[in-house]
């Protein structure tokens, strides 16, 4: 395990594992893995990192030998901005493709709806979506490879009391995860003395979010907790700094994807803090720099957390397949025993519900820059 473990994270370097130590495949065969990502529309500013980064790796298994000798190929499925597209997208990869594993996308609105769908078709899937309710929904099919909603909040609740915040104002977006993001922080704050002077919500199209800002203002808000997603929190960042509210903001990682980023100028970010799931920094060496200079190089842009899930989550997959082979069962046995897989963003260790991420970190951008820093490290109890 550990010499097939040592493979996968070495795949730049084209390292192979001896063949005694793998099951028996038709040589040359390509091994088809869904993906049911948006590619198109409003959220494909985050779903582009996927399919880059899948697509990477892909390259890089193959490179290194495939999987005991055959190409991986991942097939994708444009996953779209609805939910009735994402299931579709789904149940087309299944009828059509019949892969052993999909990657889902990381939207959980999407990923609560097609979770019906993955119990039907027994087939494991990985998904970056944050909210809790859809590990509830999984049947014990589903894989999460970010942090999950209650834990970010968690750490954003935790980072408040670093600010010597008392009264904190939340902003979300109103669905399964700003909702659920925005309750979970609620209840974290309420319990360490700490009850949010209010909590406004707004539709995912809406492009004014001045009244519910004043509103917080108006109650007394010291600190403002934002659950978004990449273009309204961007869209949300500015509108904070152009009504002039002074008191910083702890953002959920939609408002610190590179697509958020470039949306914004150094004085939006002025003040404002992030709690995400890993710090992308080259400067770190080994592995990440690897990653990080390889993905500039091949897309032109940087590299994000989200994407860099994708990625570590394909690595998992492909050991699972040199291991156990492409019976979706023992691939789901497989990745559910992993409890300390080692990877480029993370150490993933999956419980009893597939939740593989145990903590999260905080980023600042320096003074007068969008060059991200890392602030701390939060691996809430």
């Amino acid at each position: 395990m550990l010499t097939t473990r040592r493979t996968l994270l070495s795949l730049t370097l084209g390292t192979a594992v001896g063949a005694a130590l793998r099951p028996a495949f038709a040589a040359g065969e390509p091994i088809a893995i869904g993906a049911a990502i948006p590619t198109t529309g409003p959220l494909s500013l985050s779903g582009k990192q996927y399919f880059n980064t899948l697509t990477m790796a892909e390259e890089d298994i193959n490179k290194a030998g495939g999987i005991n000798g055959r190409p991986i190929k991942f097939v994708f499925e444009d996953a779209g901005a609805s939910n009735s597209t994402a299931v579709s997208a789904f149940v087309k990869l299944v009828q059509e493709t019949k892969p052993p594993f999909v990657f889902l996308s990381s939207y959980s609105t999407q990923n609560l709806a097609t979770a019906p769908e993955v119990t039907k078709a027994k087939i494991p899937v990985m998904y970056a979506g944050g909210a809790d309710a859809v590990a509830d929904s999984s049947g014990g099919w589903m894989f999460r490879i970010r942090p999950t909603d209650s834990l970010a909040a968690r750490g954003m609740a935790q980072f408040v009391r670093t600010l010597k915040a008392t009264k904190p104002g939340i902003m979300y977006i109103q669905n399964d995860f700003g909702q659920g993001g925005a309750q979970a922080a609620a209840k974290l704050l309420e319990a360490n003395g700490m009850a949010p002077v209010g909590s406004e919500a707004y539709g995912q199209n809406d492009k004014d979010f001045s009244a519910q800002l004043l509103r917080l203002r108006q109650k007394g808000a010291d600190v403002i907790l934002t659950f978004v997603y990449p273009a309204d929190g961007a869209l949300l960042l500015r509108q904070i700094k152009a009504l002039g509210l002074k008191m910083p903001v702890v953002a959920s990682s939609g408002s610190f994807l590179p697509a958020s980023v470039q949306l914004l100028s150094p004085s939006d970010l002025d003040n404002v803090w992030g709690v995400i799931d890993t710090f992308v920094d080259p400067s770190v060496g080994g592995r990440m720099a690897d990653f990080t200079t390889r993905y500039k190089a091949k897309f032109g842009q940087d590299g994000d957390a989200y994407g860099l899930a994708y990625y570590d989550g394909a690595l998992i997959l492909a050991e699972g397949l040199k291991t156990v082979g492409t019976d979706p069962e023992k691939l789901r046995s497989f990745i559910a025993s992993q409890k300390s897989w080692d990877g480029i963003g993370q150490t993933y260790s999956f419980d009893d519900k597939g939740n593989g991420v145990p903590g999260v970190v905080v980023v600042k951008a320096k003074p007068g820059t969008k060059t991200l820093e890392l602030v701390e490290r939060i691996r809430p109890a």
